[in-house]
């Protein structure tokens, strides 16, 4: 038994040795394939993006990233893959802003967002914004609560954290637009346009701009507390409904308990990538702006969204399905 016990102590020595160099050197890391999970099905902008940067990690790591597509169950079926992983770094996951809605909706999630993931870095942000059948009587968001309190506007939104974000503005503006829910943002768009529903929330795209400047929809107004890149000339809610701001962000997760020092190295590795020029007018393509924030400042935002949007949660009984 004894033999025993000092063999599997042997083997952990080793396997840690393989994951990581002595203190101060760069992790010997990865040492296999790395999976890269992706909470969507192949073929959307963040799909196209993760694909692009496993390409150039595979490159500069000599081993393959493979990118693994698992949608469903508002993002929960991709992250349980990385929660329930190794802490080898091995298996990464991109996550969204469903990462901190989710535990706030259901109890009964197959992982626990807190003890069994941690953050590795907020990768790209993106500016949300509301959009509007060209026929809506306003033209910017004063002019829409005021709508809001006159008579029935409705609004589609393809996420829960969406619908968050609506009824959050609706609180804090004092009016009542009502949610009309939709599976995806494409549908939900093609209803806009047919004149179907008034309002969509949606982010800022060069799609959706290019749909604006042929008068097929018209933007309201931005989401966030700050201009959009895309649109610096768009009004902000915040100047109609102060303190108000939501925007969208992608960040990438590891299992719990994979090493600090192998965390931020994964950071840096991610962060290098992003920095090169074909990477970079890629994610600017797709109507996001790098964000690339430490471990530490990831965790943090990820405390922050949870305090706002729980009292959100509580007011509004919403629920994952």
């Amino acid at each position: 038994m004894n033999k025993l016990f000092k063999g599997l102590a042997a083997a952990t020595v080793s396997l840690c040795a393989l994951a990581l160099a002595p203190a101060g050197a760069q992790p010997r890391y990865p040492t296999q394939p790395v999976r890269l999970v992706v909470p969507f099905p192949p073929g959307g902008p963040t799909d196209a993006l993760a694909r692009l940067i496993g390409e150039k990690l595979s490159a500069r790591w000599k081993q393959a990233v493979v990118i693994e597509n698992k949608p469903g169950a508002n993002t929960t079926l991709g992250t349980d893959v990385v929660a329930k992983s190794a802490p080898d770094g091995h298996t990464l996951g991109i996550v969204t802003g469903s990462h901190v809605i989710n535990p706030l909706l259901t109890s009964k999630l197959p992982y626990d967002t807190q003890k069994d993931l941690t953050g590795v870095m907020l990768l790209t942000g993106f500016h949300m914004a509301l959009w509007a059948h060209p026929s809506l009587p306003a033209g910017n968001p004063a002019e829409l609560l005021a709508l809001a309190r006159r008579e029935k506007v409705s609004y589609a939104s393809a996420t829960t954290q969406s619908y968050l974000a609506m009824e959050l503005l609706n609180s804090m503006a004092k009016v009542r637009m009502e949610y009309v829910p939709y599976k995806g943002s494409a549908q939900a768009m093609n209803d806009l346009m047919g004149g179907h529903v008034q309002l969509m929330i949606d982010p800022v795209s060069h799609t959706l701009l290019e749909q604006a400047r042929a008068g097929k929809i018209k933007l309201i107004g931005t989401l966030g507390a700050r201009p959009a890149e895309l649109a610096p000339n768009a009004p902000s809610f915040a100047t109609a409904v102060p303190g108000y701001d939501f925007s969208g962000a992608f960040g990438l997760v590891a299992r719990a308990g994979t090493p600090p020092e192998l965390v931020r190295f994964i950071r840096d590795e991610f962060a290098s990538v992003m920095k090169l020029p074909e990477v970079t007018e890629r994610i600017a393509s797709i109507g996001q702006e790098p964000l690339m924030s430490s471990p530490e400042d990831y965790n943090a935002y990820i405390g922050r969204e949870t305090t706002k949007w729980a009292p959100v949660v509580k007011s509004t009984g919403a629920t994952l399905q």
